[in-house]
């Protein structure tokens, strides 16, 4: 039986009516993974909600979207922070935290690095501009979003370098934000050349996080499967 996927969906406005919304790379890195894929629609934070979607799904995806509210990480809306929904924020984070606590194998992607290290107790730069030296290349515009914009370097010793069996990796890059402090239980993975932190990861199963967009690339670089292939695996391993 293939493991069960839950990929988090943001929300979509069209007129008076608003979407769940989730870009197909997602859902078809998972399938081509073996894995089986489940979007999971924002609900409320109640208990019984977030529990039964984890009992639903064997791992996770957190996918990119909008800037996360600064009030979740104790700062004040600055000029250059961007869309934000709250919902989702509130959503997620309480996706993470319960996702954690049972060891779920978790995969951020984009944004969803930025949830699981504001979830953990990290905070953020709510714009490249806010940090000094930070190369606004990392900001790829809407026409270059599927090429490769910079390299990353990885870290001896990290699962992301097991996964890859690299150290270095020339990657997407479409996001404005990046992380300020890290969570205490996080370690960083991964970075870019002007020192911005590209990838996390934690203790546990498998808890995982990149800056760069995965399922952008794997039609054009295969290699990037590996990390959908690495989450399934380990979702696999959940089973009774």
């Amino acid at each position: 039986m293939r493991s069960r996927i839950g990929i988090t969906s943001w929300h979509y406005q069209e007129g008076d009516e608003r979407w769940e919304a989730v870009m197909e790379g997602y859902t078809r890195a998972v399938l081509e993974a073996g894995g089986l894929p489940l979007i999971l629609p924002i609900a409320s934070t109640e208990p019984i909600l977030i529990e039964g979607y984890l009992e639903a799904i064997d791992g996770l995806i957190l996918t990119g979207g909008a800037d996360i509210h600064p009030s979740f990480y104790e700062q004040d809306i600055l000029t250059l922070c961007g869309e934000i929904d709250e919902e989702r924020d509130r959503f997620e984070i309480a996706l993470v935290r319960a996702a954690r606590s049972r060891d779920l194998p978790l995969f951020g992607i984009c944004r969803g690095l930025q949830i699981l290290n504001v979830a953990m107790g990290g905070n953020l730069y709510q714009d490249l501009s806010y940090r000094h030296n930070a190369d606004p290349v990392h900001q790829s515009p809407r026409e270059r979003r599927m090429e490769p914009a910079h390299t990353v370097v990885i870290r001896e010793n990290s699962r992301l370098g097991a996964i890859f069996g690299v150290r270095e990796l020339h990657v997407t890059s479409s996001h404005h934000q990046i992380i300020r402090d890290l969570a205490p239980d996080l370690t960083v993975n991964a970075t870019a050349p002007d020192g911005v932190i590209e990838g996390i990861e934690g203790a546990g199963r498998f808890c995982l996080a990149v800056h760069w967009h995965p399922e952008r690339m794997v039609a054009r670089h295969p290699e990037q499967l590996a990390l959908f292939r690495a989450l399934v695996e380990a979702a696999g391993h959940t089973r009774v």
